[in-house]
């Protein structure tokens, strides 16, 4: 074996040898293999309602109150325009002055205050007032709360959405009357209520024409 000048020239030989196992067999020493990244981007649209969440203090989850009905849902979706509010298994759109963010505390002690108090209440003093069996409501934008909110041009969704809520907050009261006014106009907001009657509460609602600028529906 010759001989090396210094250590330099043992370490070329050493990179140079192959690894041999006992049947003599020449056995390639495994490279580590290079880990790849993933860089996933965020849509747009998700980054603008993560930040218009931040600013206003918003967080997907928290339970809500809408203002017009009182409903409790969890806020489900923050956009840049508006927030999405899932109430009874609905998604609703809903505008930033259109609900509270209920308060944690407040939402724990009634949970526990349900059912929790030894002292019966006296017969009467608990029973929630009958509702009307006939209600009338008014889709022009001056009558829905929060209607000037509107962003210019989404004024006929939001008029949309507004009489949805109406017909979830009132659904479970079988044989009750609402009528819609819409107006006369040009018969657009008239259509586009009758038509989501007609293709998503068919099983629960129907409709009728009333009086000029009315649509009567109907729970079942």
């Amino acid at each position: 074996m010759g001989k090396f000048n210094d250590f330099s020239d043992l370490k070329a030989l050493k990179k140079d040898l192959e690894v041999k196992d006992s049947s003599g067999r020449d056995v390639v020493t495994p490279q580590p293999k290079k880990r790849s990244r993933t860089v996933v981007h965020k849509p747009k649209a998700q980054l603008e309602g993560e930040k218009v969440a931040k600013e206003r203090g918003l967080r997907p989850g928290c339970t809500v109150t809408l203002m017009d009905s009182n409903d409790r849902g969890i806020l489900r979706h923050v956009h840049k325009d508006g927030v999405e509010i899932e109430v009874d298994g609905l998604l609703l759109r809903a505008g930033f002055g259109d609900f509270v963010v209920n308060n944690a505390e407040e939402d724990s002690m009634l949970v526990s205050s349900i059912g929790g108090g030894h002292k019966r209440k006296e017969q009467g003093t608990d029973r929630q007032q009958p509702l009307p069996n006939e209600i009338s409501v008014d889709l022009h934008m001056d009558r829905i709360p929060s209607g000037y909110d509107a962003p210019k041009g989404f004024e006929l969704p939001y008029q949309i959405e507004y009489f949805k809520s109406i017909l979830h907050k009132y659904m479970k009261h079988r044989g009750m009357r609402i009528s819609f006014i819409h107006g006369v106009g040009d018969g657009t907001l008239r259509d586009a209520i009758r038509k989501e009657i007609d293709e998503v509460y068919a099983l629960t609602c129907s409709w009728a024409p009333g009086p000029a600028g009315v649509t009567v529906v109907t729970i079942r």
